[in-house]
């Protein structure tokens, strides 16, 4: 009998408390193994013979394996049999034991599996995509620019205060956070490509203007995530935003000139300029009423003009 190294200690992964055993049970079932009879028998058959009752110990979590090779050969299995469908899956398995997540070597190797839905991606690429979306970070926002306001923003910093109002409305939103997110992150990547547009002002809006920004824009998303293969997943997001058709693309337009109207507010009681075409902007496209009752105190707030 081939014999493993098996650690007594329960170990836990994240706050949810998820053990090493509620996985392996959960993927168990995922995989079509009805009974620890079944999957003793799949892992013998490829040339790990245990007593059914360490599966047991494994499920209630009174003993953990440790042989990395045992395990992965336990995943190949769950993979096969679609137990397992991405490498964040197995990384979260083998962390719970203490064995860190899967080597670049391994990850390569798992990912020609065709059950495998993310596929890793090479160093370099990452690298390269990384360089070029941190040029957001020195691209200022042009219409602060054009109002003369001292050390304005870049787009990178709209972006991430963007997304972080986007992570905690969501939710009182009724939207999809994830999504909504990916919306705050992505929308104004095109601007490497084309820099930073503007299309509305006060109440104009140049609605030519901004489909030929868009339509340029998307060109960029293609461009940029197309060094990481994730072309299709990021344009189609970034193509459900510009027909602002789905609830999370209405919110998020709104989102993002809420943003806009509480960095200028920001910038009237630092520099006491006024900047009324901004929040005139914001008011004329805002409609979600959570979002207005922001705005509302946002405007409450903006120095009094002076006589």
């Amino acid at each position: 009998m081939t014999k493993g190294i098996f650690n007594t200690t329960i170990a836990y992964v994240d706050s949810k408390n998820t053990t090493f055993g509620g996985l392996f049970k959960k993927y168990r079932l995922r995989s079509g193994f009805v009974s620890l009879r079944e999957f003793a028998d799949a892992l013998a058959r490829k040339g790990f013979i245990y007593e059914e009752s360490i599966f047991s110990h494994w499920q209630k979590n009174t003993r953990t394996p440790k042989d990395r090779k045992l395990l992965l050969q336990v995943v190949e299995i769950f993979i096969e049999r679609e137990g397992i469908t991405t490498l964040n899956e197995v990384n979260k398995l083998l962390d719970t034991v203490g064995q860190g997540y899967l080597t670049e070597e391994e990850a390569e190797k798992i990912s020609r599996n065709p059950n495998i839905l993310t596929k890793p991606i090479a160093t370099n690429k990452l690298l390269n995509f990384f360089l070029e979306v941190g040029r957001s970070k020195r691209i200022i926002r042009t219409g602060w620019k054009l109002n003369k306001v001292k050390d304005p923003e870049s787009v990178a910093e709209h972006s991430f205060q963007l997304s972080v109002m986007a992570m905690i409305l969501a939710d009182q939103l009724g939207v999809d956070r994830e999504k909504l997110i990916k919306m705050a992150v992505i929308h104004d990547l095109g601007e490497l490509i084309t820099g930073d547009l503007v299309w509305s002002k006060g109440k104009m809006l140049d609605i030519e203007k901004r489909t030929q920004k868009e339509e340029q824009e998307m060109q960029g998303i293609l461009k940029i995530f197309k060094t990481i293969n994730k072309a299709d997943e990021f344009s189609s997001i970034f193509q459900e935003m510009v027909e602002r058709k789905s609830i999370e693309a209405k919110i998020f337009w709104q989102l993002d000139k809420l943003e806009m109207a509480i960095q200028a507010l920001q910038y009237e009681r630092e520099s006491g300029k006024n900047l009324e075409e901004f929040f005139i902007n914001t008011d004329f496209q805002l409609t979600n009423p959570l979002l207005r009752g922001i705005f509302g105190q946002a405007t409450g707030r903006r120095p009094k003009k002076k006589i």
